[in-house]
């Protein structure tokens, strides 16, 4: 009989809850191994039929890593899903993966404060819900899973409000009515102006809306820039309809793209801080490049480049049991490696300061699909990311968490297999 068996610092990820048996043949690409049934069978973790919500208490999760429960899907559905931390300094992240291991949703701070939630549409199928601790912390967490007319774990941001009517509730910032006062962008319709962008800079706290009109159907890049300040953006059409939301598509920063075109019409840009509203934020409109927006993302780590040249991408081969490099890495210019993994088992990824560095990894699969990223662990600013793998190539993005770091980072790869005992 053969054991599984790992290094010591990867135990943790594959720890099981003290509650229901663990499932069987459900793995969402290594995140669900050992991980236990919501409703302790499959059966009675469909929460398409669940006569309550599916839910562990007080889930333990070490740093670094990330604990993980199943639950299934029987018909096409909206899902709640939340993580609230127990302790009152606890920060959760949530994320679900599908049966293959792509990642569906992530979520930080929407179930109000520190705790997470997300509301996304599913197909039928089995799903990992996750929880990690924000940055790599360790954190204790109440896991939940929920169809929308069963009472939530969270309360959600600002604990929610009614739109306009007809329109379901919604979180976040009052909506951005015909009559809400709002700081105007550009002279009149501003299609003439997308090539270059309209911008404008204020506070959150003097400014928490900006409207402008299009003359005719527009792709556009919606952007509000100041980490420190943390914006979250909303977008509304000119009823007051929420069209799309984003908080910290690039670092704290956010960023909505419309590759569909949006119809001529007058629209408005919400904003609220997760940080210091009173901190001076970019907000632009300009028109959307598909290859800039391509290349934007491969340079900040948050979309893997193709492996035909046409991005750099460092290639480190057949990945060893142990590989070390020291790389400069450039403020927030990801430096991107690639990896063969000859074998199923679990690679620990680190990134430590060597000088001038605040260092954040992401890993993808060959197929493009994040499997995992870190950004503080064990309480300093270094990186630290345990995942388990299937053979194949793996791409790995490192990064500057902000512009200002500018140094070198000493990346450690190691790879771990199971042995027989």
């Amino acid at each position: 009989m053969r054991t599984p068996f790992f290094a010591p610092a990867s135990i943790a990820l594959f720890a099981a809850f003290a509650v229901p048996a663990a499932a069987q043949g459900v793995s969402c690409g290594g995140v669900g191994d050992g991980a236990p049934w919501l409703g302790q069978t499959r059966a009675a973790s469909d929460i398409a039929t669940a006569g309550a919500a599916l839910s562990l208490a007080a889930v333990q999760v070490q740093p670094g890593t990330r604990a993980a429960a199943l639950f299934t899907v029987s018909v096409p559905m909206q899902v709640r899903l939340e993580a609230a931390p127990t302790d009152p300094f606890g920060d959760t992240i949530v994320e679900l993966f599908d049966a293959t291991g792509r990642l569906v949703v992530l979520d930080d701070d929407s179930g109000g404060g520190l705790a997470s939630r997300a509301e996304p549409e599913l197909a039928p199928g089995d799903y990992c819900i996750a929880v990690t601790g924000y940055a790599g912390t360790a954190v204790t967490a109440n896991l939940q899973v929920s169809r929308l007319e069963m009472a939530s774990l969270t309360p959600g941001l600002a604990g929610g409000f009614a739109g306009t009517e007809g329109m379901p509730p919604f979180v976040g910032v009052q909506p951005c009515l015909p009559s809400t006062p709002a700081v105007a962008l550009g002279q009149g319709p501003v299609d003439g102006q997308l090539m270059q962008g309209v911008r404008a800079v204020n506070t959150i706290a003097g400014a928490p809306y900006y409207r402008f009109t299009l003359a005719s159907p527009q792709s556009l890049t919606i952007r509000a820039e100041n980490p420190s300040a943390d914006p979250y953006i909303y977008v509304f059409d000119g009823a007051g309809a929420l069209l799309a939301e984003n908080d910290d598509y690039d670092s704290l920063n956010s960023r909505i793209d419309f590759t569909q075109p949006l119809a001529a019409g007058e629209y408005c840009i919400a904003m609220r801080s997760l940080s210091d509203p009173n901190l001076p934020v970019t907000v632009s409109v300009s028109g959307f490049d598909a290859r800039a927006a391509l290349s934007e993302q491969y340079g900040t780590g948050e979309v893997a480049p193709p492996l035909d040249g046409s991005w750099p991408v460092e290639n480190l081969g057949l990945l060893p049991p142990q590989l070390t490099r020291d790389w400069r890495v450039p403020g927030e210019q990801a430096q991107w490696f690639s990896m063969e993994v000859p074998t199923e088992g679990l690679i620990l990824v680190t990134a430590d300061e060597v000088s001038d560095s605040d260092p954040v990894v992401t890993l993808f699969d060959a197929a493009g699909n994040m499997v995992g990223m870190n950004d503080d662990s064990n309480g300093t600013l270094n990186s630290q990311l345990a995942v388990p793998v299937q053979p194949g190539r793996y791409m790995l993005a490192v990064r500057q968490y902000s512009p200002s770091y500018q140094g070198v980072i000493r990346i450690g790869v190691g790879r771990y297999v199971p042995a027989t005992r």
